[in-house]
């Protein structure tokens, strides 16, 4: 858009690579009855955790070399019809327009728009935070253990591509209904470089509707969902294709 110029060169299914991306990740055990409320029938929870997953990314080829900082919540589930196992994305806030317009409409992720600063780091201490018009609503934080070794890293790698699944949703235009609704699958290869575990915290802090009234019920749906126990938490520094190319309904 706008259609009248054509659009970008290029078919769009293409391999999306970023060359530079830094990541923290925290997981979580949380309420499986609480969190089926927000993953749609054609899917099955293969465990009620909840991966909070802050990206800076860097060196992005389809921006010219651009970066934009992102932090998305993601839990495992399975495609019923298809048997396809992955992650079904519940959110993504990204700080920039361009790639929330292509992974939202293109592909089904569920993006919106946060002020996303990048993170801090401390003598092993690293910070992230989320907010939106001045208010911050989610802080990540790690404190770093022992490296990951070269073969763990090489696993991880090997392990291979992460499936994530989005629902791409278009409403009719001046009518109730949907113009466009299902299911979808936008595969992601990492190459992790470096690499430490990690214990990590989650903070919410709800949003008020009088300020944030087009994201308060996301935040605060979130915020409800109960940490009952921290599970894997990383830092990473890895390499990542986006696989524009092997996106598809299911």
């Amino acid at each position: 858009m706008p259609v009248h110029f054509s659009g970008m060169p290029g078919s769009g299914l293409q391999n999306l690579r970023y060359d530079d991306v830094t990541a923290i990740d925290i997981s979580y055990l949380t309420d499986g009855e609480m969190l089926s409320r927000y993953v749609p029938d054609a899917f099955e929870m293969i465990e009620p955790v909840i991966t909070v997953g802050y990206q800076k990314c860097c060196g992005i080829h389809w921006m010219g070399g651009g970066s934009y900082s992102l932090i998305a919540l993601m839990t495992p589930v399975r495609h019923i019809a298809s048997g396809t196992e992955g992650v079904y994305v519940l959110v993504i806030w990204e700080n920039k327009a361009a790639p929330i317009l292509g992974g939202r409409e293109e592909t089904g992720m569920p993006k919106i728009f946060a002020d996303i600063p990048d993170h801090h780091f401390l003598e092993g201490h690293i910070t992230a935070n989320a907010s939106h018009e001045g208010r911050v609503f989610l802080e990540l934080e790690l404190d770093l253990e022992e490296a990951l070794t070269d073969e763990e890293l090489s696993a991880m790698t090997a392990a291979g591509r992460i499936n994530q699944m989005g629902w791409r949703y278009i409403p009719n235009l001046g009518r109730p209904g949907a113009a466009l609704s299902h299911a979808t699958l936008y595969p992601v290869d990492p190459t992790f470089l470096a690499g430490n575990r990690a214990r990590g915290k989650v903070t919410w802090t709800k949003a008020d509707p009088m300020f944030n009234p087009t994201q308060a019920f996301i935040i605060n749906s979130l915020a409800d969902l109960p940490v009952l126990e921290y599970r894997r938490c990383l830092f990473t520094k890895m390499a990542t294709n986006l696989r524009g190319d092997l996106a598809r309904e299911l």
